[in-house]
């Protein structure tokens, strides 16, 4: 008989109607195979935190020997009782509480233990973390019986066997795969399994802990051992984003993405998966899919050994923040061998990883990229290893930065796809944000750079928006929100992204307040929204410290005042484009003056709509310079307003009707 194997994390089973809700979405998928379904601890819920944090915290309790463990230890017990007590049958109730305090007496002796002799080794840390697992299982087993489902919790310790280095124990998957397959060699038909995740065991017995999204590897490691014909991993996102969303918006789910490529997200940054959750599946060629208990109809991202096609060639950006770059420098390096292995040496000694490295062609410099917190070591291991090459000046120093992060680009067909290099550091340079180094693994299904950590978010925003959504980013600020700034506010807020560009309102201003939100404000309610003091030059020195990428200020006012900065606004490299006539009808040298900045700058300067009543009159008069005619005179009635009220006249109208159906409409200032 097939196997499908199932996973649900702390979010999906946080309460009783949650654990339901998964209890309903298994039943509603039986059918001809074995379903084995993996929790996590119990997560989140109504102001209570999760419960391996919570397990962490009573350690570091009884490390203190705060009486505040023995009320969170009965808190936490308390809330399993009420979770089971909702959801359990009045026959299972007695049996499973039997069997839960159990694990609770043990956990008692444990932290005893712990408040005695005030130390708490991996080893013991691992058992106590480990017991939240233990807990939600016959809970969650509890619940498919009580909704007539078959169901028996089994502790995967045993089945899983491991090496004894805790906190992050490497499984042995021949003797795993022996163990997982003897124990489900004769299962009942139309039982469900509710295993334990994140958990696993030495061949002595003892409870070791898989680490980082170990319930997801649990997962993973059965459907490898039981040859599954699907593993469902169930979150609370709607399956792979293209972006982390708390730092770029307009992420999206990514339909299918091939194990390769879901490797890469997850090195660099993805939180939805570990990197090793693929290994046991990709040999066998078992499918993953990646759901959301929360909205269980979205159709979620196919996680297989192909990449989907719908997308373009770089399906995601992703970060690792908190990292520091060394830089290992000296024209006495020039064609000395062994330099990189030296220093690799160097940190491996230290037990740090290194995250990227980067070379020169030239060999005079290796730059290297490692965790923050282990900044400090490794320059230290560092300068010891060059010591003497530092001395004779071969080597100039161990130089960086400590605040760094790696921003990455990732997908599979990026491969043989000219210009993807230029667009990324030409989309990151737009945005004023400086490279310190760049590095692209030979698979080609990544491109990686180093920018400041404050750079971050910006990054993310720009590359995104470049690479993954194809589009140009253009930020606006607004000055002046009267009948022209509403109705160009109408206008942002009805546009639809088109030919390559996406506009986005950042700030808007009045001559009494203004509102400026980097991350974008929503021009449909922006009115509405708190304002603070308007002050111009506070306004367009944030915009200029912000760095955005390709800022455009649009002044739809009447004012003088902005008229007069008008030169720092092209100078400070925005784009303008304006309504306002006064800009325009200044001193001649004023006028040479804009026009010689905006042909120096990069943002340009835009005011057909300042003539003509918005005529495409100044385009037309320089194309036909351009091209070599010669203008001897131009006629016309240049306002829009008199020649409304002239062809009301001619229409019979009298002049004062004209005026006030001119003002109702709108047309006269």
């Amino acid at each position: 008989m097939s196997h499908r194997v199932y996973k649900f994390g702390g979010t999906s089973v946080a309460t009783a109607g949650r654990i339901r809700r998964i209890v309903g979405l298994i039943q509603a998928d039986s059918g001809a195979h074995v379903q084995t379904v993996v929790v996590s601890a119990l997560g989140k819920a109504e102001g209570e935190p999760g419960v391996t944090d919570t397990l962490i915290r009573l350690i570091d309790l009884a490390l203190d020997r705060s009486d505040e463990r023995g009320t969170l230890f009965q808190d936490l017990r308390g809330r399993h009782r009420r979770v089971l007590a909702d959801l359990a049958t009045a026959e299972d109730l007695p049996v499973v509480l039997q069997h839960l305090d159990a694990i609770w007496d043990d956990l008692g002796e444990l932290l005893d233990g712990v408040y005695l002799i005030r130390e708490c080794s991996a080893r013991l840390r691992d058992t106590i973390v480990s017991m939240g697992e233990r807990l939600s299982v016959p809970i969650v087993a509890a619940a498919f019986r009580a909704a007539g489902t078959d169901a028996v919790h089994v502790d995967a310790a045993p089945l899983v066997r491991t090496d004894d280095l805790f906190g992050e124990a490497t499984v042995d998957f021949a003797e795993t795969e022996r163990l997982v397959a003897s124990h489900f060699a004769e299962w009942p038909a139309r039982t469900v399994a509710v295993v334990t995740g994140f958990v696993g065991s030495t061949p002595a017995g003892v409870r070791t802990t898989l680490g980082r999204s170990g319930s997801d590897y649990t997962a993973t490691i059965l459907a490898g051992a039981l040859e599954a014909e699907r593993v469902e991993i169930w979150t609370d996102v709607d399956g792979v984003l293209s972006g982390d969303p708390r730092l770029i918006p307009d992420a999206f789910p990514l339909p299918q993405i091939s194990y390769l490529e879901a490797g890469e997200m997850a090195y660099f940054g993805a939180k939805v998966l570990h990197p090793r959750t693929m290994r046991p599946l990709q040999a066998k060629h078992i499918p993953l899919y990646i759901k959301n208990t929360l909205n269980p109809d979205a159709s979620g991202t196919l996680i297989s050994d192909t990449t989907g096609t719908a997308a373009g060639p770089v399906k995601a950006v992703t970060a690792i923040q908190d990292t520091g770059v060394l830089i290992i420098e000296g024209a006495g390096m020039l064609g000395v061998p062994g330099v990189a292995a030296r220093a690799f040496g160097a940190l491996a000694t230290e037990a740090i990883n290194v995250l990227m490295i980067s070379q020169a062609s030239s060999e005079q410099s290796i730059c290297i990229v490692v965790r923050a917190d282990r900044h400090a070591a490794a320059k230290q291991a560092l300068e010891t290893a060059f010591a003497d090459e530092i001395r004779r000046g071969d080597v100039s120093g161990i130089t960086g930065s400590a605040e760094t992060a790696i921003i990455c680009a990732v997908g599979e067909r990026m491969r043989d796809q000219p210009g993807l290099a230029g667009r990324m550091f030409s989309t990151l340079g737009s945005a004023g944000i400086n490279v310190q180094a760049i590095a692209q693994g030979a698979s080609e299904r990544n491109i990686s750079a180093v920018v400041d950590a404050a750079d971050r978010v910006r990054a993310l925003q720009a590359t995104h928006a470049a690479l993954v959504r194809s589009r140009r980013q253009v930020h606006v600020c607004l000055l002046g929100v009267g009948n022209v700034g509403q109705h160009v506010l109408g206008q942002l807020a009805r546009y639809e992204p088109s030919n390559g560009i996406d506009l986005k309102l950042v700030a808007a201003s009045t001559s009494r307040e203004m509102i400026v939100d980097l991350a974008g404000l929503d021009p449909a309610t922006v009115r509405d929204q708190p304002h603070r003091p308007a002050n111009l030059d506070e306004l367009l020195r944030e915009l200029q410290d912000s760095r955005l990428e390709r800022l455009v200020v649009v002044d739809a006012s009447a004012s003088d005042a902005v008229t007069d900065r008008y030169p720092d606004i092209l100078r400070a490299g925005f784009g303008l484009a304006t309504a306002n006539k006064r800009g325009n009808t200044r001193p001649m040298a004023f006028y040479h003056q804009l026009q010689a900045l905006a042909s120096a700058g990069l943002g340009g300067y835009r005011y057909e709509t300042t003539v003509g009543a918005a005529l495409p009159m100044i385009r037309s008069l320089q194309d036909l310079v351009r091209t070599g005619d010669r203008i001897d005179r131009v006629e016309g009635l240049f306002s829009g307003t008199l020649a409304f009220l002239f062809n009301q006249m001619r229409a019979g109208h009298s002049f004062s009707e004209a005026v006030f159906e001119a003002h109702r409409l709108g047309f006269t200032e």
